[in-house]
């Protein structure tokens, strides 16, 4: 065999690598965190904002994991004050275990979620929470059993 002949064979078997590595690629759907990027970065500085002011709270938002059930605990100075928001629950390693719940009003400053059926591993949790009418948010990495 002459050097032309092993030449074109090279390309060729490039080239089949290279069709295979992209077959497989696309057969592979990497889950996006959100589809809208743009408008997600327009809100991120009242996020930031959101994130300062609950941490300048008297102490942090506890929570409280089991498979079946959620405890959410918020600080003291959120008792008697008109609160209601929203629970992201973001499973990083299966887009298709996440859950979001609406919290309802309350002035107790603790919410009790049952039924959840978690799958166990690790979650990010996003709580933005409104009371009367100034916007808090907390994010934490919790682990469920």
């Amino acid at each position: 065999m002459n050097w032309g002949k092993a030449l074109t064979l090279a390309l060729i078997a490039f080239a089949g690598m290279m069709t295979w590595f992209v077959i497989k690629a696309s057969q592979n759907p990497v889950p996006l965190v959100t589809e809208d990027y743009y408008g997600a970065e327009l809100k991120f500085q009242g996020r930031i904002d959101e994130t300062a002011r609950a941490k300048a709270l008297s102490a942090p938002v506890k929570f409280s994991f089991t498979r079946a059930s959620l405890h959410v605990l918020l600080p003291t100075e959120m008792r008697g004050r008109n609160v209601s928001g929203t629970l992201n629950l973001l499973r990083p390693n299966d887009p298709r275990a996440d859950r979001t719940v609406m919290l309802p009003a309350m002035d107790t400053g603790t919410y009790v979620l049952r039924d959840l059926d978690l799958l166990p591993g690790r979650y990010n949790v996003l709580l933005e929470w409104r009371a009367d009418d100034i916007a808090y948010f907390t994010e934490e990495k919790v682990y469920v059993e």
